[in-house]
């Protein structure tokens, strides 16, 4: 597959690969037999020179996914915390 994630200002124009939405677009081509394997090669970022590949793999029967396994090299470009309140 080949895919593109553009991005609202003030952020940069263009992720150059995202696996959150790979594996979410993985499940999704795998329960509508839009794809014939579980296993296939992501790609992403090559418009903006910024090429990204990964292995991709969706766990579980068509109709029974059980997970998404996606595999590549990456780099950490944000981190943080998120901070839940209480609910009494």
């Amino acid at each position: 597959t080949y895919a593109r994630l553009l991005l609202a200002p003030p952020s940069p124009a263009e992720d150059p690969f995202t696996g959150s939405a790979t594996g979410a677009m993985a499940a999704y081509l795998w329960a509508r037999g839009l794809i014939e394997s579980p296993a296939f090669v992501a790609e992403q970022g090559h418009l903006m020179g910024r090429p990204g590949r990964a292995e991709v793999e969706v766990l579980g029967p068509r109709d029974a996914t059980t997970g998404v396994r996606v595999a590549g090299q990456g780099r950490v470009v944000m981190s943080g915390q998120v901070f839940m309140p209480e609910v009494a």
